[in-house]
């Protein structure tokens, strides 16, 4: 018998288990739930409107396109899911128990990608850029 981490909870189980005796997980796939996870890109009108590349559990990759949805099956249990568009990254931790909805959107104000959706928790992850236009003193001529 070997001793592996669960999956949901981390604590060291016998990897003869069929599920963690500390947190209930199944620690077959067969025996976890499928659910399906829909992302949509909500409706915004700018003039360029970027592909966003999701990535979920470091793996999977999808291209979420203007006014586009995406439809994920994930099992039962924790799952990263991070949405990027050039140098603008927003994570998400997601706990997959049933059926989700997840909007994203452009924020127009700071150019970051903004995450809702039920039982989301998002981190951004985008650096501080400043743009200025113009500079330097001006003087009147006669």
């Amino acid at each position: 018998m070997a001793l592996i981490k669960c999956p949901e909870c981390g604590k060291e189980i016998s990897d003869k288990a069929t599920a963690c005796p500390n947190c209930g997980m199944p620690l077959r796939l067969e025996d976890r739930g499928t659910y399906d996870i829909i992302i949509t890109r909500e409706k915004q009108k700018f003039l360029v409107n970027p592909k966003i590349k999701v990535t979920v559990d470091t793996t999977n990759k999808y291209i979420l396109e203007k006014n586009g949805s995406i439809t994920i099956p994930l099992t039962t249990g924790s799952h990263t899911i991070l949405f990027s568009s050039g140098i603008r990254k927003t994570q998400t931790n997601i706990d997959v128990t049933e059926n989700m909805n997840i909007n994203v959107q452009f924020n127009r104000a700071t150019g970051e990608i903004d995450v809702s959706g039920y039982k989301t928790a998002s981190q951004t992850n985008t650096p501080n850029i400043s743009i200025g236009i113009g500079g330097g003193i001006f003087k009147g001529g006669n």
